[in-house]
């Protein structure tokens, strides 16, 4: 799946946590025509009220994330995931997603689905994130965003097969 400017995406969490700490979050939302969070994913941001909850909160008033007025639970995954996952299904979105379990649910209830990872690499492929992929790496580590090394070099180095 190819990011582009015409997607219309559900945002999770996760994704929204690691974009921020990453100082990322408005670039990537460049990325997509239509962005929209759950109210299930504001109440996960809202309970610890730092910069990740004061800079979703900007994006929203300036209109460049929607709410949506969904809080939904599934069996097994959070409310941001459900609410999600929810959420996408309803608006015939991509929803993003990081988390396995999340992941495998919203495919199998047919969603398109992407990841912090998949955002990343495009950011990096349009030049916006200059930093090579070893730091990409060492800095989704620092801010606690654990991916698997293996999986990670995988994802970066199909760009450079092409």
């Amino acid at each position: 799946m190819r990011i582009g400017g015409s997607l219309r995406v559900v945002l999770n969490t996760s994704p929204i946590i690691v974009l921020v700490r990453l100082g990322l979050l408005r670039k990537a939302l460049d990325l997509f025509s239509d962005v929209e969070v759950p109210n299930g994913v504001l109440v996960e941001v809202r309970r610890k009220r730092n910069e990740v909850y004061q800079e979703l909160m900007e994006v929203i008033s300036e209109g460049r994330i929607r709410v949506g007025k969904v809080m939904k639970s599934f069996p097994r995954l959070g409310l941001g995931e459900s609410s999600a996952i929810s959420l996408a299904l309803n608006e015939g979105k991509i929803v993003v997603l990081d988390d396995k379990r999340a992941r495998k649910l919203a495919r199998d209830l047919g969603l398109e689905v992407i990841g912090t990872l998949s955002i990343l690499k495009k950011l990096y492929e349009k030049g916006v994130l200059a930093k090579q992929p070893s730091t990409i790496y060492r800095h989704l580590v620092e801010i606690g965003f654990y991916i698997d090394r293996k999986l990670f070099d995988k994802i970066f180095e199909e760009e450079s097969k092409r």
